[in-house]
C-alpha cells in the first residue's frame, strides 16, 4: 500500500483520486499522529458485500465446510433431534 503525508495528499487530490479509481488501490494517508485510507467506492462498497456476506450464518457454515470444519451426520442428527425439535 502506498503511503502519502497530508501535506500530499491535499496537495494532489484529484490526482490521487483518479489513481485510486483507475488502479484499484489503497492510499494510506497520515500527518503527525493519525492515519487515514482512501479508496474506490467500488472497493469499499465490495468489502462492505463481503462483510455482509460473512455475517450471515449460512455464509458461515459454507465457508467453515470449505476450511474442513464439518460435523459427522451422526453429531449432525443428534443434535437436531435433542435440541430442536420437541420429541412427540
Amino acid at each position: 500500500m502506498k503511503t502519502i503525508t497530508a501535506t500530499d495528499a491535499q496537495a494532489s487530490l484529484s490526482k490521487l483520486i483518479e489513481q485510486v479509481n483507475k488502479d484499484n488501490k489503497i492510499i494510506e494517508i497520515i500527518n503527525e499522529t493519525d492515519r487515514v485510507v482512501i479508496m474506490s467506492r467500488e472497493h469499499y462498497e465490495g468489502l462492505q458485500e463481503t462483510l455482509y456476506l460473512l455475517s450471515q450464518s449460512g455464509f458461515k457454515s459454507e465457508k467453515e465446510a470449505d476450511q474442513g470444519y464439518t460435523d459427522s451426520f451422526e453429531h449432525v442428527l443428534v443434535s437436531l433431534s435433542s435440541s430442536h425439535f420437541p420429541r412427540t
